[in-house]
């Protein structure tokens, strides 16, 4: 009894191994969705360290989120020579950790959940490089996602013994550029991350406030006068950081946009 209860031990790890060559579990792209976590550690890949040469590069086709437009992402990784089979999963998050509306897969790579993960015909190292593409889009972008991506660096031995998973981030944020006057029926903030100064426009625009923010409102920081539906407000003074732009209508209503200063 003893002996076939071994048996069926080792055959539930090494089935386990195999399975995820063919994808990562959902929930493992180390994002706030996956309460960060990864493919790594307890009784899934571990005992690798990495050898701190790896690259793992994440490239959009788009600068920016325009609403219904696909992004295409690329996922290049250079493992140099820390391995010779690699999987990944990546999810594209909010900041509250929530999904994308549609998320499409390529060849390759496969879609479980709000996630993507690789499929088993694509983990391969072949001149010390490999890549995978995928696709989102929304009608409506919040403000900046995030691409969330772990990658696990195998050794090919069939177990789970010897890899190790390293992570790796990029952010796109919401197209706010430029105001046309076609555009003035809805709030324009822009550009967004801003340097210098950032641009309000809305044809019922009465008043511009800015606020820094610690999980609440807590001090008005600049305000600057409106002049036919249009504000710009000089932030090059102020901490890069994190802030809330207050603009209030004719009619009183007061509208909220998160801007960044970088």
């Amino acid at each position: 009894m003893k002996k076939a209860l071994l048996l069926f031990a080792i055959f539930g790890m090494v089935h386990y191994s195999y399975t995820n060559s063919s994808g990562s579990p959902s929930g493992s792209s180390g994002s706030p969705a996956s309460n960060g976590q990864t493919c790594s550690g307890g009784y899934c890949h571990s005992g690798g360290s990495p050898n701190g040469s790896e690259q793992i590069i994440i490239n959009t086709d788009q600068a920016n989120l325009v609403d219904n437009q696909a992004v295409n992402v690329a996922l290049g990784v250079l493992p140099n020579g820390g391995s010779t089979k690699i999987g990944f999963m990546a999810s594209i998050e909010d900041a509250s950790g929530n999904s994308v509306s549609t998320l499409t897969a390529t060849s390759g790579v496969k879609k479980t959940g709000n996630y993507f993960t690789h499929q088993s015909s694509s983990t391969a190292v072949s001149n010390d490089s490999i890549g995978w593409n995928f696709t989102f889009e929304d009608s409506s972008y919040p403000d900046s996602v995030t691409i969330y991506v772990a990658v696990n660096f195998t050794n090919g031995n069939g177990n789970y013994q010897g890899d190790y998973v390293l992570t790796e981030t990029k952010t796109l944020y919401k197209s706010q550029a430029s105001v046309e006057e076609g555009e003035l029926k809805r709030l324009i903030v822009g550009p967004n991350p801003a340097k210098d100064f950032i641009r309000i426009a809305h044809e019922e625009l009465a008043k511009v406030e800015l606020f820094n923010t610690i999980g609440r409102f807590i001090a008005l920081e600049q305000s600057a006068e409106v002049v036919d539906g249009h504000s710009v407000l000089d932030v090059s003074a102020l901490a890069r950081g994190n802030y809330i732009v207050h603009a209030t209508y004719l009619d009183g209503t007061t509208h909220y946009k998160h801007v960044i200063l970088q």
